[in-house]
């Protein structure tokens, strides 16, 4: 049972973060970016290999680590991971947001969706994959990006609103009567 527990959680990849927070040991407080070797620069600790751990036992392991060498580290640590999000949004861009976020959080830190922006069909890249989902759906759901499978890497695209407005119509009824004109006009010869 364990070991598929551990599949819905990520390992950790290059261009991720760690977040470290200590109540007793302020210089610890940082977010530490996983390096192309999957190794991360901790403070006190120097150099050390990350890329085996999972979202899960990664407390254990820098509590089980930074204990043999501070009294009581009082440590909370968890991954964060890089989100591209592009399209309709304010401030598109790369973000560092941890798996309980959810996708309004991901939204939310790109500045919101703009007035044109539509949230029932965001468009989601991930290792080759697409997949849409309904934002107003997911809220209800209560699901966060671990449940949308949203990973270091993913591209969240918020589309523009399909909306015609008086010009678009306008435009469509001039051509529709052109064409109108020069079909009546072939079908009279």
């Amino acid at each position: 049972m364990w070991s598929i527990i551990l599949l819905a959680f990520q390992l950790l990849v290059p261009g991720d973060g760690i977040v470290i927070k200590s109540t007793n040991y302020k210089e610890l407080n940082d977010t530490i970016l996983v390096i192309s070797d999957t190794t991360a620069e901790l403070p006190y600790l120097g150099r050390i290999k990350v890329g085996h751990l999972h979202e899960e036992n990664l407390r254990t392991f820098f509590v089980d680590t930074y204990s043999k060498y501070l009294k009581d580290p009082d440590i909370t640590v968890f991954p964060v991971y890089r989100v591209i999000v592009i399209g309709r949004v304010n401030r598109p861009g790369i973000y560092y947001l941890p798996s309980f976020a959810s996708l309004a959080d991901v939204i939310a830190v790109a500045g919101g969706p703009t007035p044109d922006a539509s949230t029932k069909k965001i468009k989601i890249l991930n290792e080759n994959k697409v997949f849409y989902v309904n934002l107003s759906a997911t809220i209800k759901r209560g699901e966060n990006i671990r449940d949308l499978n949203i990973k270091s890497g993913t591209t969240v695209m918020v589309p523009k609103k399909l909306s015609i407005g008086l010009e678009e119509i306008y435009k469509f009824a001039a051509t529709t009567g052109i064409l109108w004109s020069v079909y009546r006009d072939i079908i009279k010869r």
